[in-house]
């Protein structure tokens, strides 16, 4: 009963160990050198969500202090995306668009080490994104990330007074104890190449991460990498490269730890609502590595770090003006909903869901005059995120950032069935569409609107952005007010401030009070 009880136990530890050890949260030994991780992915919140429930960049310093207390070797690092997408990107402050500005001071406040690249840190332009490179305080990882200049590669590089400093592809960081004794550890970062941009190029990330390896394994005692990927490619590393020994991913926007083999694969929650603690202890003498990993909630029972609450309150009241000019409440509480709705970009662009429904029902709602059905483009949904519970205006803000009227459009029914297929043709971009009150038949691929085969020569009264029929979506530059199948359309009073067809998100908040 005993042996069953202890298979039981190794069955289902988050342990790893090069050499069969015994793990403990801080070991203590003259040999043992500790090493502590404090684990993050897919931030793109300074402040706390659901009502100051989860978040927090205040509280994540909070923590960082307490760890640094246990152990003076611990590191802070974020497993990209951070500076894109968020509501208050979308603004300006002292005559220029934020851009992630505002995480890169909050990051530099609470003293990260290491981040990774994420495929959202490419949202922005290169001008943008080397000036929070700039105004960056931490370090920069990328092994299979370059920047392109006119065919030209080099790693993206930070300017500190006046000296260009190359981002890393690996590194190699030595921790002593108090005894003297000493470990290397190596460590490398890989992205996803899902934002194609001319200014970057993406090496393959497995066969940069096996040059990264072998580039570290001579050098250092272990290794561990920092990627963002999704977590069947961290899975399929994992097997390629058995002996690093610890993955700290993103990409994914739900906390999981999992072992392939010897590898530990962990990922936290996105915008900091938990993050991983992964403890080290590496035996100089036997060379056994042991290792434990905390998932630590980020609430409301952790209390703000005051230096870092500064920063972010500045930030705060920046965004609390932008909203008060555009006629928001942020704390504005609109629904509750317990089924969580589904914003995240990997679902959004790929399949219908149900914000996407909730969205496109708001859009057929506030049309003056009885319509046929409903479209919009899912880039226009920029969350990246999942939202429970109470929903406020804020929370509306950061689902539809750039807002922008939507119009009711006259179509021939051909047009609209070309549009439908585009929108099938944009799977994986942000040109995939959600609709209300269309359908296909899974068998004949016909499409139906209102529960009816579509009719090419009919015309149908649809509801859908202005932005969309201007042409300006990825694949639909010909659906534009020129196109002979557009037959007429009707747009919102500018001067109407009641008119909630001038901003979607005002669309959508009436739509929901209802």
């Amino acid at each position: 009963m005993k042996k069953i009880l202890l298979l039981l136990v190794l069955a289902t530890s988050i342990f790893t160990s090069c050499k069969t050890s015994q793990s403990t949260s801080q070991q203590s030994s003259e040999n043992v050198v500790n090493i502590t991780f404090l684990h993050l992915n897919d931030v793109y919140e300074i402040s706390p969500l659901e009502g100051g429930k989860v978040g927090g960049m205040a509280r994540v310093a909070t923590v960082r202090k307490e760890l640094l207390q246990e152990n003076p070797n611990t590191l802070t690092l974020l497993s990209g995306d951070f500076l894109n997408p968020s509501l208050i990107a979308t603004f300006k402050y002292e005559g220029k668009s934020i851009k992630g500005r505002q995480m890169v001071e909050a990051m530099n406040a609470v003293g990260f080490d290491w981040v990774g690249l994420g495929n959202h840190e490419f949202d922005i332009d290169e001008a943008d994104l080397q000036r929070r490179i700039d105004e960056s305080k931490f370090q920069w990882l990328a092994s299979n990330a370059l920047q392109n200049n006119k065919g030209t590669l080099s790693p993206f590089a930070k300017n500190v007074d006046g000296k260009s400093i190359p981002f890393l592809k690996t590194t190699i960081l030595t921790f002593k104890n108090t005894a003297g004794k000493e470990v290397k550890m190596g460590m490398f970062s890989v992205v996803v190449p899902s934002n194609q941009k001319d200014f970057v190029h993406y090496d393959d990330f497995f066969e940069a991460s096996k040059k990264a390896y072998e580039s570290l394994k001579p050098q250092c005692d272990f290794v561990v990498a920092i990627t963002h990927l999704n977590k069947v490619d961290d899975a399929k590393l994992a097997k390629m490269l058995p002996e690093v020994k610890l993955l700290m991913g993103g990409h994914d926007h739900d906390n999981m730890l999992f072992k392939e083999g010897n590898v530990v694969i962990a990922k936290a929650d996105a915008n900091a609502k938990t993050a991983y603690i992964h403890r080290l202890a590496f035996d100089t003498k036997t060379k056994a590595l042991t290792m434990k990993s905390e998932l630590r909630a980020i609430n409301e029972q952790i209390k703000d770090d005051a230096e870092v609450a500064v920063v972010v309150k500045k930030w705060e009241d920046i965004l609390d003006a932008a909203m008060i000019k555009a006629g928001l409440n942020k704390n504005d509480v609109v629904t509750t909903v317990n089924t969580p709705l589904d914003g995240r970009e990997s679902t959004m662009r790929n399949s219908h869901t149900n914000l996407g429904d909730l969205i496109a029902k708001a859009m057929t709602a506030a049309a003056t005059q009885p319509v046929d059905c409903s479209i919009f483009n899912s880039g226009s949904v920029r969350i990246d995120d999942q939202l429970v519970g109470a929903i406020t205006q804020l929370d509306i803000m950061r689902v539809l950032p750039f807002g922008g009227k939507i119009v009711e459009v006259k179509l021939q029914g051909s047009l609209l069935a070309k549009i439908l297929e585009t929108g099938l043709q944009n799977k994986g971009n942000g040109g995939y569409l959600q609709w209300d009150k269309i359908s296909q038949d899974a068998g004949t691929k016909q499409w139906l609107i209102d529960g009816k085969a579509l009719d090419v020569n009919k015309e149908y009264q649809v509801m859908m952005p202005k932005f969309l029929i201007e042409g300006k979506e990825t694949n639909f530059g010909y659906l534009t007010a020129q196109n002979p199948g557009v037959k007429g359309i009707i747009e919102p009073d500018d001067k109407d401030t009641n008119d909630i067809r001038n901003d979607i998100r005002k669309v959508l908040i009436a739509y929901l009070k209802k």
